[in-house]
């Protein structure tokens, strides 16, 4: 794992190549009012980066969001774009390690969850240690929006490496994990995007 938080703040100081547009799922969500700022008012973005969703999520209303990364590079980044979108009244930006079970701000249970690719780079332990968060940071019909790379880490047909895209390097999860994994404490779907195919996944899961 040092080998990649090294790499992560390098890669956010020059420009990761995942920073970009808000992920499509979430905007899909937002839209079709499957999670929406009344329903959902207190919301935790694990692994927010440079904090494009939690940003974009603070702009359709929801007015207690919280984002958590390790990388105090991101966390720079996700503080300038709250103040250039405004929105500082309704986001706030933390420095954290998303596999303790106590993380310094963090407070309570939240009733949308967000983890876009943090998860599944994880590993062992530290895999564990981070879906217990889950459970920690939620209640019951809390909603988490989970997207992953989604393959066996041993697949041969996958590239050794590549920052787009999903790798032998950049660990996924295991198709069915998520139920090893969630399925005692939450339901799961798999939502339609990304496709069967594609070696990623996003899956809208429900505190039960």
């Amino acid at each position: 794992m040092t080998v990649k938080r090294w790499m992560y703040n390098v890669l956010y100081r020059i420009g990761a190549p995942w920073e970009g547009g808000v992920r499509e799922n979430l905007v899909e969500l937002v839209k079709e009012n499957r999670i929406s700022p009344t329903e959902q008012k207190r919301v935790l973005d694990l692994g927010c980066g440079s904090g494009t969703c939690s940003v974009y999520l603070a702009e359709q209303g929801f007015d207690d969001v919280t984002g958590v990364d390790f990388t105090p590079i991101a966390l720079r980044k996700a503080r300038k774009a709250a103040v250039e979108a405004g929105v500082t009244d309704r986001v706030r930006f933390l420095r954290g390690d998303l596999t303790r079970p106590s993380i310094p701000g963090v407070e309570g249970t939240y009733d949308l969850l967000l983890d876009f690719g943090t998860l599944d780079d994880l590993t062992g332990q530290d895999r564990l240690d981070m879906a217990a968060n889950f459970k920690r940071f939620s209640h019951p019909g809390s909603v988490v929006v989970l997207w992953c790379f989604y393959t066996e880490s041993d697949d041969e047909e996958l590239p050794r490496f590549r920052f787009q895209g999903v790798s032998r390097f950049l660990s996924g999860i295991r198709p069915g994990e998520e139920h090893e994994l969630f399925g005692d404490d939450f339901t799961i779907e798999r939502l339609p995007e990304p496709p069967l195919d594609s070696k990623m996944a996003c899956f809208l899961m429900v505190r039960k």
